[in-house]
């Protein structure tokens, strides 16, 4: 066992969410932060039309939260929903800040952590101002293959910022 996981399995709690189910509710406090272990879930958001949009998805290894509401104790800007079975590990605000002044592996952790969530954001956001349609999807599938074969495709169609049609007509021409 590593120290990751001792770390996390000593001050996390353990809960089972099931599909369809969420961790987070649009609107609501977001008290504590995930560690997903195993499954998949998604965020999103609806625009001015109702429509959903899907703006990041949660596998296993990585943190999972509506972080502006987590860290700024706001309501969530966002929804977070199982997609499959899920396992995470999950901690409550105070008891994580707490442990960032208490011990500086948890605190370099978290850093690292947050490091990850802000890398993946930039990356994400400048492929979708410099790519295609064709070309996101291209690197959709080499950099999260588990998401392609566990997510409907309108989630992932609606977080490469097209819609169904357009990403099965893709998909379609890719295969042909």
């Amino acid at each position: 066992m590593n120290e990751k996981t001792e770390i996390l399995e000593k001050h996390f709690k353990t809960y089972q969410l099931h599909i369809g189910e969420y961790f987070v509710k649009e609107g609501q406090y977001s008290k504590v932060i995930g560690y997903v272990e195993s499954g998949l879930l998604h965020a999103y958001q609806k625009d001015y039309k109702g429509e959903t949009i899907t703006t990041n998805f949660f596998l296993p290894g990585s943190f999972c939260g509506s972080y502006y509401s987590f860290y700024r104790q706001a309501p969530a800007l966002e929804s977070i929903k199982a997609i499959t079975e899920v396992r995470i590990l999950t901690i409550g605000y105070d008891k994580l800040q707490a442990l960032f002044r208490e011990d500086h592996i948890i605190n370099q952790l978290g850093r690292l952590a947050i490091e990850e969530v802000c890398i993946a954001k930039d990356v994400r956001f400048s492929k979708m101002l410099t790519l295609g349609a064709k070309d996101r999807y291209l690197w959709f599938i080499k950099e999260y293959p588990s998401v392609l074969e566990k997510s409907p495709l309108k989630h992932i169609a609606s977080y490469l910022g097209m819609k169904p049609e357009s990403l099965s007509r893709i998909r379609k021409e890719l295969t042909s």
